[in-house]
């Protein structure tokens, strides 16, 4: 009996993740998270924004924060 892989690794032969790809994070990764409160109206506008531009409604906020930040 083989001994139970403890990690990234599944008991299927193939599973897990592959050897030799564990680089770690893009450090250009987005990877802090921020919580806002807003109102219905302002949700409102922000979902209506992200269906215009067919995209999520946090990519949307996303890019709203973004182009702020460059500014």
């Amino acid at each position: 009996m083989r001994n139970k892989k403890v990690g990234w690794g599944g008991r299927r032969a193939g599973a897990g993740r592959p050897i030799g790809t564990g680089q770690g994070q893009n450090p250009n990764s987005r990877r802090n998270r921020v919580a806002i409160m807003i109102s219905d109206k302002e949700l409102r506008v922000l979902k209506r924004l992200a269906r215009e531009n067919k995209i999520p409604t946090a990519t949307m906020v996303y890019q709203l924060v973004e182009r702020r930040l460059n500014k």
